[in-house]
């Protein structure tokens, strides 16, 4: 990966220590523990360089606003475990990128708890080398939470790549959406299960789901597995899984235009895949999503 730092505001964390940062004045580090206060918004680049397990929390204080960009670089086999607290009335935007071209097998756990009024919007961009193995747990915590989690991946080669996201809703009127997107090539295998539970007494919460994946041969495998477990009336829950070949119609339009056919896929991969990058607005992040997606077609 071509890396840059993203914002002005940064922290680099390698094998749990600090190599490198500029954080703003309402941003502190201490061991394991990043936390956001109230103040300015927040714009910042965390950059997480591993060869062996590491856990680090996420605490975003109470109306706090927060626009984060974390590259997650592992060189090794090795598990990134992380927890969020998000706090009454914040608004905290993350977009994870998995970098380095390595074969090694990378897994991530991720929880979280969203307090009433807060508002968090999540992307995960896995174009990496790497075979993946990720489980991602949200509880919706207090009244009027909302997550938006929405995930691009692509599988190729000989990969394996399994996700499962659950958002949870534990308190009334709470909302959770996800659209989880993937591309599937060659031979790799692209596992994805989206969860959404409504527990009893949770009445006026939302759970939707769209879980879509793109497959460009016969020799790859692919499955979106959506699921809803409601024990609650007074809701609105609604779920979409598709897995199919890309539209040889587009592609033929596309090589009709001048474009070959490595072109082509790229483009549709592009605009397929691209949502995931709308969680923050950054010219180095589009930039470092482009290039990742020239592995398309190759």
């Amino acid at each position: 990966m071509n890396l840059k730092i993203s914002y002005d505001h940064y922290i680099v964390i390698n094998d749990g220590q600090v190599t490198g940062s500029n954080l703003p004045g309402n941003v502190s580090f201490d061991h394991e523990t990043l936390t956001l206060s109230l103040g300015a918004p927040i714009t910042l680049h965390v950059i997480v360089i591993l060869t062996h397990d590491y856990t680090l929390h996420y605490h975003v204080g109470a109306h706090t606003k927060a626009e984060v960009i974390e590259t997650r670089i592992m060189n090794a086999d090795a598990t990134l475990t992380r927890d969020f607290s998000v706090d009454e009335n914040a608004s905290f935007h993350l977009f994870n990128e998995n970098g380095g071209n390595d074969l090694h097998t990378q897994s991530y756990v991720d929880t979280g708890t969203i307090a009433r009024d807060a508002n968090v919007e999540m992307g995960y961009a896995e174009l990496s080398e790497a075979q993946v193995n990720a489980d991602y747990h949200y509880h919706l915590t207090g009244v009027n939470a909302s997550m938006h989690v929405r995930m691009a991946i692509l599988a190729k080669d000989e990969q394996r790549k399994k996700y499962r996201i659950n958002i949870e809703h534990n308190a009334p009127h709470t909302t959770g959406v996800m659209d989880n997107y993937g591309v599937a090539k060659d031979r790799a295998h692209l596992d994805l299960d989206g969860l959404g539970t409504i527990k009893k007494g949770n009445n006026g919460s939302e759970s939707h789901q769209t879980n879509k994946i793109m497959v460009f041969d016969p020799t790859c495998f692919a499955s979106a597995n959506p699921y809803l477990f409601i024990d609650e009336y007074d809701v609105a829950a609604s779920h979409a899984a598709a897995v199919g070949r890309m539209d040889e119609e587009h592609l033929y339009y596309l090589q009709s235009r001048g474009l070959t056919k490595r072109q082509a896929m790229q483009l549709i991969t592009y605009g397929y895949l691209k949502p995931v990058i709308e969680i923050v607005d950054n010219e180095n992040l589009k930039e470092r999503f482009e290039e990742a997606l020239t592995k398309v077609g190759a």
